[in-house]
């Protein structure tokens, strides 16, 4: 197993940095890993999931959305804090778009041949941004996602107010202390993806194997949004995993795999390898 960084350019000048984890004998596509709000390819448990998934035989790619104000760094502040400011979930649909692309196209690593089809796996708000991105694209076989968001646009009435009045809204990093702010751009955009129905929506239109992984124990995002989609989508498989939290019981810097991760390890890839049997 060896692992490869690499940059992309992406409607210059956002950049995607990632890291590829190369198997020693693949035998299923590639797994591409989107990070959540806040998160990075780097976040906790990400590099464990991502050899995890290599160790069965799977190509992983995991990268920072463009907008996530990390760049190549594993770890460390918040850097490019303009990227984070203007960032969109359209943007970030474009990111992931753009790392498939590259995948099937065979442009990524010379040593990794060209993907015929690829699979995505997303956590907390990049799960929803992988069914975005999934819907009318045949080079996605299948979706996975964790604690994802059931919808985009789900901000309150009064915070969209007060957003609009300041012109921006602020979020604060638990994990560096930073205060970091997105503009009404963001807001703009998430209505947009909510006039047009919005995770929902699209997900009723995705016409390939959904697996949605949730804990019963989230406060972050709670297990009736993963719920929720289930209820909407035929091919749907639906695992509430007892006692897991929104991180999967894991910590920031990562030290050994909770019980409870590996077994949303264990239903994720027992979920990938079922697709060719």
């Amino acid at each position: 197993m060896r692992t490869i960084d690499f940059c992309l350019e992406v409607k210059p000048p956002r950049e995607v940095w990632g890291t590829l984890t190369v198997p020693d004998a693949a035998r299923g596509p590639a797994i591409v890993m989107a990070h959540g709000f806040l998160g990075f390819k780097d976040w906790a448990f990400f590099p464990w999931l991502s050899r995890f998934f290599a160790e069965e035989g799977f190509p992983v790619v995991r990268f920072n959305f463009s907008g996530s104000g990390m760049g190549p760094q594993n770890d460390g502040p918040f850097e490019d804090l303009k990227a984070f400011e203007v960032d969109s979930i359209s943007k970030q649909v474009e990111d992931l778009r753009a790392v498939v692309a590259c995948l099937l196209e065979g442009n990524l690593e010379p040593d990794l041949p060209k993907q015929k089809e690829v699979l995505l796996w997303g956590h907390s708000r990049g799960g929803a941004v992988c069914l975005l991105s999934a819907v009318h694209h045949p080079g996605v076989k299948a979706v996975a996602t964790w604690a994802t968001i059931a919808r985009v646009n789900r901000y309150l009435y009064e915070t969209k107010l007060s957003w609009r009045k300041e012109g921006f809204s602020l979020f604060e990093s638990s994990r560096t202390g930073q205060t970091l702010r997105y503009s009404t751009a963001f807001l703009d955009d998430v209505e947009k993806w909510g006039k047009e129905g919005d995770v929902p929506t699209y997900l009723h239109h995705l016409q390939i194997p959904v697996l949605l992984v949730h804990g019963s124990e989230d406060t972050s995002v709670r297990a009736e949004e993963s719920e929720s989609l289930a209820a909407v989508h035929p091919k749907a498989q639906l695992a509430i995993l007892a006692g897991a939290d929104h991180k999967f019981k894991a910590s920031h810097p990562f030290a050994q795999p909770p019980a409870v991760l590996v077994e949303a390890a264990q239903r994720t890839i027992e979920f990938y390898q079922s697709l060719s049997s």
